[in-house]
C-alpha cells in the first residue's frame, strides 16, 4: 500500500511540475538557510566551551566608579594574583597572571616568523589545559622552556622533531621547546595561540624592568589574571566573596579608594557572547546577533513553510473529485488521510535532501561572510548529534502534518455522492482566509528585512563618513621590534628614498588606544572629578606625519627644547577638563610609578577617531618621549603604492634583517572597525533577498492558482466587455491589499526594534520616513510584477476556451 501511495505522490509531482518546483525549491531554500544559521548559532553558543573545564575558568575584572559612572576593566594589578591565592585558596584551584600583546617575532634557525603567544605564570597552563601531544604542561616551571602548538611546530621545524629545539622570542628571549600541544579549537579565544611561555622568561627582558616596580604596586593595572575555581564551586558565589578584596588593599590611597574598586569574575563561556559592559553590569554583546540571526533563520524557514502549506491546501481543492471517486470505490477515510500526509512527507523529504546539497554549495561563501570555518560533509558535533536528527525528523513530521492536514482531514470527510454530483465542492471565502493571513505574515517578514538592510547599511555609511581628524591616505604604520632598532639610520634612508614624505614614532597606533592613565590635576579641576585619559607618546614629527588638525596653539617642534615637557590635547580633553583658553596652562601628572611632573599645553587638535567610529572620542593627551613602539610613514602624494612599498621593504630589510615586518595601511585598519557591522549587513541582505524570493515564489503560484480557479469568471467578464486592464486590476488588487496590511504591521515593529539596535551606538543614523516608504514601494512593486504575469496571462485567454464545459 505504501508503495502505491509513493507512486501516486511522484505522479502528482510530475503532473504539476510548476507547483512542485515552487513547493520544493522554496522549502529547500528555507531549510538550507535554517541549517546554515543553526550551524552558526551552535558554533557561537559553544565558543570557548570546548576548552577543558571552561565552566570553571574565569577572568578577573573590576568595576570602578568614575564621575558617577561605573567602568568595567580586565586590566588588573599584579599583586592581586598572590592575594587571591592567599585569601581565597579554598575556592580557587589555580590563579595565574597572563600577558599577551600583538604578534611576536620568532627566530628558528635561520627562519623568521611572526606568531601570537602568551606569557603566563606556571599555573596558567593548567588553567587553559592545552591537550599535550608531546611534553608536559609542567614545563612552564622552567623559566627557559616554551610550549608551542602543532601548527607552530610544523611552521618552525617542518616535519623534523621540535622537542628540544631552540627558538628566540622577540630577538632576546632564548627558549627551548619543552612541549607541543594540539591547536586550540577554532571557536575559542585561543584559536591562534601558537606558544605559551613562562612568566619569568617574560620579565627577564631588560626593557621590562618596570614590572619589578609593578610587583607590589596596586596602582599599576595592566595585567590579565585568570582563575580556575575548584570543582563544585560556583563562579558567581566566588565573585561575590572576592568583590571587596581590592578596596581593602587600596583604602589608604585616597585616589584609588575614590574609585570604589569592586572585583568580579567573568566566566570563560561568556567572554565571547557577553563581552559588553554598561555601568558595571553585563550588557550582552555578540549574543545580540545570535538572537537576530536565529529569528531571521526561523523567519525564512517559516516563509518557506507558509508557501508549502498555502500551495498544498490551495491545490488540494482541485482534488475533491479524486476523493469522491476513491471513497466510491471503497477507500476508507483513514487511508485517504494517510495518503495525503504521505504525499506531503515525500515532498518535504525531497526538499530536505536538496537543502543539504544547497548548504554544502553555499558553505564556502557563508564562511567567508561570517568569518567561520563551518563544515557539513566532514561533520560537526552539531550535525552528528542525535538531537539534530531528532529535530530534523520532528520538523519534517510537523510540516508534513500541517500542510497535509487540510486535504487529509477536511476533504476526506465529504460524502462521495455530493462530490461526484457537483464535480467539485464549493469552498467559501473562509477557506482562503488562512492563506491571506499567511501571505500577510510572509510579507511582514520580508518588508522588515528590507527595512533592516537599508538601516544597517546607512549606519555603516554614517560611521564611514565621520571626520576622523587625521589623513589616512598613504599613511602606514609598522610595529617595531621590542627593544627598538637603528631608528635614525632607518628614518634617514626612508626620507631619502624619494617615496616617503614624513616619518614619526609613537607609543601606540593611530587606530586604537593602547594606554590609559589617571593622576592628572590642573587649575580649576573639580574636586570630585575622577580623571581618566588616553595617553600617547609621540615624536616631533608625529602630527605632521599623521596629518592631524591643529585647532589652537601649535604642533610639537624641535625649535622649542621645552617641548620635552609639553602636551597637546584633543578637543574632547579640553571639554572634559573644562578649560577655556588652554594654551599655556599647565597640567600636573602624578602617575602610578610615583613620577610627579608638570607639563604645559602648547596645542589643541581635532578629535582623532582611534577607537569605534560609532562611539564618543576619548579625552586624549599627547606628550613627547622616546617610545618607538610604532613607526609611521607618510607616502608622498601621487606615489605608486606598489613601487613605493617595494623600496620601503628593501630599506627595512637592510636595517632590520631578522625582523618580520608587518606593514599596515591606516585606511585598511580603520576599515576593520566596521567588520562586525558589515558582516551583519551582508547576512541581513542575504536573508532579505531569500525572504523576498521565497515570498514572490509563493505569490506567483497563488496568483496562478487564483487565475486558474476564476477562468470561467474571467471569460464571462471579457464577453461582457472587460478589458485586460480590468482583469489585471481585479486579480492584482486582492494581493496588493494584503501587502498594504503587511506594511502597516511591519513599520511599527521594525521602527521599535531598529531604534533599540541603534541606541547602543552613541553616534548613529536616524530612522527617516523615506526608509519605510521606499521599502513599502519596493514590496508593492515586487508584488505587482509577480502577480501581473499570471493576471495578464489569464486576461489574454480566449473567452471561448475559458467558457468551454469540462
Amino acid at each position: 500500500m505504501t508503495q502505491n501511495y509513493a507512486k501516486i505522490a511522484f505522479r502528482g509531482l510530475a503532473r504539476n511540475k510548476a507547483y512542485s518546483f515552487i513547493n520544493i525549491a522554496g522549502l529547500a531554500i528555507g531549510m538550507a538557510v535554517a541549517l546554515l544559521v543553526s550551524m552558526w548559532v551552535w558554533d557561537e553558543w559553544n565558543f570557548n566551551k570546548k576548552i577543558e573545564n571552561s565552566d570553571r575558568i574565569a577572568r578577573v575584572m573590576w568595576n570602578s566608579t568614575q564621575n558617577g559612572k561605573v567602568i568595567t576593566s580586565a586590566n588588573m594589578p599584579f599583586p592581586l594574583a598572590a592575594e587571591l591565592r592567599n585569601s581565597h585558596g579554598q575556592d580557587l584551584e589555580q590563579v595565574a597572571v597572563s600577558w599577551s600583546s600583538d604578534d611576536y617575532d620568532i627566530l628558528s634557525d635561520e627562519n623568521k616568523f611572526r606568531h601570537k603567544g602568551r606569557f603566563m605564570e606556571p599555573q596558567g597552563a593548567h588553567i587553559l589545559s592545552p591537550i599535550m601531544m608531546k611534553g608536559s604542561r609542567e614545563a612552564l616551571q622552567n623559566p627557559s622552556a616554551v610550549l608551542i602548538s602543532e601548527s607552530a611546530a610544523s611552521a618552525f621545524f617542518g616535519k623534523g622533531e621540535a622537542l628540544g629545539k631552540i627558538i628566540l622570542i622577540d630577538h632576546e628571549l632564548r627558549s627551548e621547546v619543552a612541549g607541543i600541544y594540539q591547536d586550540f579549537p577554532e571557536n575559542s579565544e585561543y584559536k591562534n595561540l601558537d606558544f605559551i611561555a613562562p612568566w619569568k622568561l617574560f620579565v627577564s627582558a631588560k626593557r621590562r624592568q618596570w614590572i619589578g616596580e609593578a610587583k607590589d604596586n596596586w596602582g599599576i593595572k595592566t595585567f590579565e589574571i585568570l582563575i580556575k575555581v575548584t570543582p563544585k564551586t560556583n563562579i558567581e558565589s566566588v565573585s561575590e566573596r572576592i568583590s571587596g578584596l581590592m578596596m581593602s588593599r587600596v583604602k589608604d590611597n585616597k585616589m584609588e579608594a575614590s574609585l570604589k574598586p569592586s572585583l568580579l569574575l567573568h566566566p570563560m563561556d561568556r567572554w565571547h557572547l557577553f563581552a559588553d559592559w554598561e555601568n558595571g553590569r553585563n550588557a550582552g554583546g555578540q549574543i545580540t546577533y545570535v538572537y537576530i540571526f536565529s529569528v531571521a533563520g526561523i523567519s525564512i524557514l517559516l516563509l518557506a513553510c507558509i508557501n508549502f502549506m498555502n500551495l498544498s491546501t490551495a491545490r488540494s481543492e482541485k482534488r475533491a473529485r479524486e476523493v469522491g471517486v476513491r471513497k466510491a470505490v471503497g477507500s476508507m477515510r483513514y487511508q485517504l488521510v494517510f495518503q495525503f500526509l504521505f504525499e506531503s512527507l515525500i515532498t518535504v523529504t525531497i526538499a530536505l535532501l536538496i537543502s543539504f546539497v544547497l548548504v554544502e554549495v553555499a558553505l564556502p561563501y557563508f564562511n567567508a561572510v561570517a568569518d567561520k570555518n563551518l563544515q557539513l560533509v566532514r561533520g560537526t558535533e552539531f550535525i552528528s548529534s542525535p538531537a539534530f536528527w531528532i529535530l530534523i525528523l520532528a520538523f519534517c513530521g510537523v510540516v508534513s502534518v500541517i500542510s497535509g492536514s487540510y486535504p487529509a482531514f477536511y476533504l476526506s470527510s465529504f460524502k462521495p455522492a455530493k462530490i461526484l454530483k457537483s464535480g467539485n465542492v464549493h469552498f467559501g471565502s473562509i477557506t482562503s482566509l488562512p492563506r491571506k493571513i499567511l501571505v500577510v505574515l510572509q510579507f511582514t517578514v520580508s518588508v522588515s528585512l528590507i527595512i533592516g538592510t537599508i538601516v544597517v547599511f546607512r549606519q555603516i555609511q554614517f560611521g564611514q563618513n565621520r571626520a576622523v581628524g587625521y589623513e589616512r591616505n598613504g599613511l602606514i604604520n609598522v610595529q617595531m621590534p621590542r627593544g627598538g632598532g637603528p631608528l635614525d639610520a632607518l628614518n634617514n634612508d626612508l626620507l631619502q628614498s624619494g617615496y616617503v614624505a614624513d616619518v614619526a614614532q609613537s607609543s601606540g597606533p593611530a587606530t586604537d588606544v593602547m594606554s590609559n592613565a589617571s593622576g592628572f590635576s590642573w587649575a580649576g579641576k573639580a574636586p570630585d572629578l575622577q580623571e581618566n585619559f588616553a595617553v600617547i607618546a609621540a615624536s616631533h614629527s608625529y602630527g605632521n606625519t599623521v596629518g592631524w588638525h591643529v585647532k589652537e596653539g601649535r604642533d610639537f617642534s624641535k625649535a622649542f627644547p621645552s617641548d620635552s615637557m609639553a602636551v597637546i590635547l584633543n578637543k574632547s580633553a579640553v571639554e572634559y577638563m573644562g578649560l577655556k583658553d588652554p594654551i599655556g596652562k599647565t597640567i600636573r601628572w602624578k602617575d602610578a610609578t610615583f613620577n610627579d611632573d608638570v607639563y604645559h599645553i602648547v596645542g589643541v587638535i581635532d578629535d582623532m577617531v582611534m577607537q569605534s567610529p560609532f562611539q564618543q572620542v576619548k579625552q586624549t593627551i599627547y606628550f613627547m618621549t622616546y617610545a618607538p613602539n610604532f613607526l609611521y610613514l607618510k607616502l608622498k602624494p601621487g606615489t605608486e603604492t606598489a613601487t613605493a612599498m617595494e623600496k620601503v621593504q628593501s630599506i627595512f630589510k637592510k636595517h632590520l634583517p631578522d625582523v618580520v615586518i608587518d606593514f599596515k595601511f591606516a585606511d585598511q585598519e580603520y576599515g576593520l572597525k566596521f567588520a562586525v557591522e558589515q558582516r551583519v549587513a551582508k547576512l541581513v541582505t542575504f536573508f532579505a533577498v531569500l525572504a523576498i524570493l521565497i515570498s514572490c515564489l509563493g505569490l506567483f503560484a497563488l496568483a496562478a492558482f487564483t487565475a486558474e480557479r476564476r477562468t470561467k469568471e474571467i471569460g464571462i467578464r471579457k464577453v461582457l466587455g472587460a478589458t485586460i486592464t480590468n482583469i489585471w486590476l481585479m486579480i492584482s488588487k486582492e494581493f496588493v491589499y494584503l501587502i498594504v496590511i503587511a506594511l502597516l504591521i511591519a513599520t511599527p515593529l521594525t521602527y521599535y526594534s531598529l531604534s533599540n539596535w541603534l541606541a547602543k551606538y552613541q553616534y548613529h543614523t536616524t530612522l527617516s520616513w523615506w526608509i519605510f516608504t521606499i521599502s513599502g514601494l519596493l514590496a508593492l512593486a515586487l508584488t505587482v510584477l509577480t502577480v501581473s504575469y499570471q493576471a495578464v496571462k489569464a486576461a489574454s485567454l480566449n473567452p471561448v476556451k475559458s467558457l468551454k464545459s469540462d
